[in-house]
């Protein structure tokens, strides 16, 4: 039943927010629509760039729905659930499959530490909820969280529940993604969530990339993606280039604050308002953001 899948470009969706902080619906839409005429290859709410941990759960569960609503089945739409407590996870995971969903993302809990064994059964907790057929990527973001899903994890739970399908691994160690994908019985399905390693990743076994700047440029992340699967590899190693280029200019201005901004600048959603305790970007961040983006215009030729 369930046969969509994260492949490519996937796009770990920012949440638009009003003046006073609440939900921007109507830039969430645009959003939303905008990325799927962009051409992304699937939809990732409520993960890190959304600031699902600084929202509640009501205030997830109503960007799922939106988000659902208004993709009515386009694009994949996989949406991550993972929360501080195992409740709360369960009952995301659950209400994705509800609202038509194709898959979910589950990422793992953050500060307590966690031993192998308890990451298991927080897992298997969440999974053992939903149907069998539902597919399911790990979601391993360990500078974040302090609990690293190792490979010997990952290889338990893809032999205990067939819907375990994936990872997304967001840290710039190749050489782990490696280990993933030389294992015994099923590989994973593993997406790189680190820009300057999308092409490397791909080159080595993995399948795409979860990237929030590829909200903002995506021409060149999408042509990178189409001259792999095509074979093009020089021209791929061009454009990855490129990428890592704008990935280093980007670097010490705040992640999440960035990309709104930038996403402002495009004219696709109305506001840069991100929760606290993210701050407002300085003037001269935003100057910096600017040129950025005008430089990428430029060479992109929009």
């Amino acid at each position: 039943m369930y046969e969509k899948r994260l492949r490519g470009v996937v796009i770990p969706t920012i949440t638009p927010m009003n003046e006073n902080g609440t939900i921007d619906d109507t830039s969430l839409r645009n959003f939303t629509n905008y990325l799927i005429e962009a051409g992304t290859n699937a939809l990732y709410p409520n993960g890190t760039n959304g600031e699902s941990l600084l929202m509640t759960k009501q205030e997830r569960e109503h960007v799922a729905e939106v988000m659902a609503e208004t993709n009515n089945h386009r694009i994949p739409l996989f949406i991550q659930c993972g929360s501080m407590t195992t409740e709360e996870t369960a009952s995301h995971a659950k209400h994705a499959a509800a609202i038509g969903a194709d898959g979910i993302g589950i990422m793992s809990p953050a500060f307590f530490g966690m031993d192998e064994e308890s990451l298991f059964q927080y897992y298997a907790a969440v999974i053992e909820g939903l149907p069998e057929d539902f597919p399911v990527y790990v979601y391993n973001i360990p500078g974040c969280t302090t609990n690293d899903v190792r490979p010997s994890l990952l290889k338990r739970l893809m032999a205990a529940y067939e819907n375990v399908v994936g990872i997304k691994y967001s840290s710039p160690d190749l050489m782990r993604a490696e280990d993933y994908l030389n294992t015994v019985g099923r590989v994973p399905e593993l997406l790189i969530g680190c820009d300057s390693l999308f092409l490397q990743c791909m080159m080595t076994g993995g399948v795409g990339t979860v990237t929030g700047p590829g909200s903002i440029f995506y021409e060149r992340f999408n042509r990178l993606y189409s001259q792999f699967s095509e074979g093009d590899f020089a021209g791929a190693m061009e454009t990855q280039k490129k990428i890592v280029e704008t990935d280093r200019k980007l670097v010490g201005i705040p992640g999440i604050p960035a990309l709104k901004h930038l996403l402002k600048l495009r004219g696709v959603i109305s506001t840069d308002i991100c929760r606290a305790p993210h701050r407002a970007l300085s003037d001269a961040e935003k100057q910096t953001l600017a040129e950025i983006y005008a430089e990428y215009c430029k060479e992109e030729i929009l």
